[in-house]
């Protein structure tokens, strides 16, 4: 596997009587972004907490930005993907790129991951020293993968997103009792904006 130096997230907001039809199309582009954008690494969920719950999120991750150039020739071409778009049950809410900082941590890729939680902060720092503390936290939770990087596009362009994979609702609990007694995290939050966390039923 590449190394992931960018990610590119999307957000669908979409009807719930479409949502089930929705993951499978996405699931299908999924396996087209793998097969012929090159991308290293791709997830699709449900949002299952924060502003917009029941969207859909499709993350994918990539060695290089033109990663995200080879993916919009692969919308152009998707049968799926033309098929959500053109039902009128869909809209586009976002999409943005990542860029990735290296943060130390064991994954745990044999795992089988069903959450993602992916928290967005504002910092002028990019906090690289504390996210290295904090990512044994994680480890020692169970949490599968972490990512962490800034955001490039968007309205949120220069904030922080922190995501990281779980195998279960009761290690996510896990990490967060952990992260309430730890005194590195708590220092962290006197100096950081956590402006969103989400909840991700991964599909």
């Amino acid at each position: 596997m590449g190394n992931i130096n960018y990610f590119v997230l999307t957000v669908a907001d979409c009807e719930a009587s479409y949502r089930n039809t929705m993951v499978g199309h996405v699931k299908t582009l999924a396996q087209e972004l793998l097969d012929d954008a090159g991308a290293v690494r791709v997830r699709v969920g449900v949002i299952a907490t924060g502003d917009n719950p029941g969207a859909v999120l499709l993350v994918q991750a990539y060695e290089t930005i033109d990663g995200f150039e080879k993916a919009m020739d692969v919308y152009a071409k998707s049968a799926a993907y033309a098929d959500f778009v053109a039902s009128g049950k869909v809209q586009i809410r976002l999409r943005n790129l990542v860029k990735t900082h290296p943060v130390p941590f064991q994954a745990k890729e044999s795992g089988d991951p069903k959450y993602i939680v992916l928290t967005r902060v504002s910092s002028s720092d990019p906090l690289l020293d504390n996210m290295a503390k904090l990512a044994k936290v994680f480890e020692d939770a169970g949490a599968c993968t972490l990512a962490y990087g800034t955001i490039i596009t968007g309205s949120n362009a220069g904030n922080r997103l922190l995501g990281i994979t779980y195998p279960s609702m009761s290690a996510i609990e896990a990490a967060y009792d952990m992260l309430g007694s730890d005194a590195d995290y708590q220092a962290l939050l006197e100096d950081v904006d956590i402006n969103m966390r989400h909840i991700v039923r991964l599909a």
